[in-house]
């Protein structure tokens, strides 16, 4: 038999879940939120009670997910836990990535059994989010007695679960950032240079999407090192020069961000094998003269 779901936190991955829940068999009694818009968006996704009461939510599910912003995971927490919404043998999960599962210790001290699933995914819209979310993997971070059944929940959800400690969330979140906050920063930079130089952001970004394709598709099939070109990767002195100086003059204040990325960069090019010691350290020297 499938557990009864809860959901606290009427947002995107939480109509998500709920949503994808129910369509595996788990049913899914309830979902509170503090916002109307988001509970009435939730009805035409789950058919389950939709409330502002968290604690009467709560107290109806054996599988309770707390998916409310970050820093009101703890006292949301509390608060169901203190008006005794959780029973004895509840599974009290949340979904962050970047948070210790002992924010629920509330829940931990009621009697529940505590976890974290988190998605390694970005998600713009809850439609989306259900297209997106099977195939992703799920960061886990469980007790000894729940972590077979939170591998199981990730699992039905369509995801591929990870085990991650409690003390390597935030380093397991970091990454998860850099992959994709850093992506989106590293290609407005990519825009910014492009624009010093009259080209549109609305014509740079349709310029450079193939490029970023092809890219992503060369990292799925090599991995990251053995996908890196350019002149880096090749020790192209005079090329470096010449980015250096443009940037130099036209944008002076990202010139910084360029050495620093370029720095990086040859190590990586370094771990392919397509320079050597002597010739990173010239290309080094370069990035870091100006």
């Amino acid at each position: 038999m499938k557990k009864k779901v809860s959901i606290i936190g009427a947002g995107v991955v939480g109509t998500t879940v709920g949503y994808i829940l129910n369509t595996k068999g788990y049913e899914v009694v309830a979902i509170a939120g503090k916002s109307q818009a988001s509970l009435v968006r939730a009805r035409s996704y789950i058919k389950g009670l939709i409330t502002t009461n968290i604690v009467k939510a709560a107290s109806l599910g054996d599988v309770i997910f707390i998916t409310t912003q970050d820093d009101q995971i703890e006292n949301v927490c509390k608060e169901i836990a203190h008006k005794n919404g959780f029973k004895t043998g509840d599974m009290v999960l949340h979904m962050s990535g970047a948070l210790s599962i002992k924010v629920l210790k509330s829940a931990d001290e009621a009697g529940a059994c505590i976890a974290s699933i988190h998605p390694i995914q970005s998600f713009a819209d809850i439609d989306l989010a259900i297209k997106q979310l099977p195939g992703t993997y799920f960061g886990v971070t469980a007790g000894d007695e729940i972590w077979p059944f939170a591998f199981e929940l990730v699992k039905d959800l369509g995801g591929e679960p990870i085990l991650v400690k409690d003390e390597d969330k935030s380093l397991y979140h970091a990454a998860a950032c850099v992959t994709s906050n850093y992506l989106v920063a590293l290609l407005h930079f990519a825009q910014e240079i492009y624009s010093s130089i009259g080209i549109s952001q609305e014509v740079s970004i349709k310029a450079i999407w193939p490029l970023v394709e092809g890219t992503l598709k060369n990292i799925k099939q090599k991995g990251t090192s053995q996908a890196l070109t350019g002149p880096i990767a090749r020790g192209d002195l005079g090329t470096i020069e010449k980015h250096l100086s443009s940037i130099k003059l036209k944008l002076p204040e990202v010139l910084s961000l360029y050495e620093k990325l370029g720095n990086y960069t040859v190590d990586v090019a370094l771990k392919k094998g397509s320079i050597d010691e002597k010739q990173a350290d010239k290309v080094k020297q370069l990035l870091d003269k100006e």
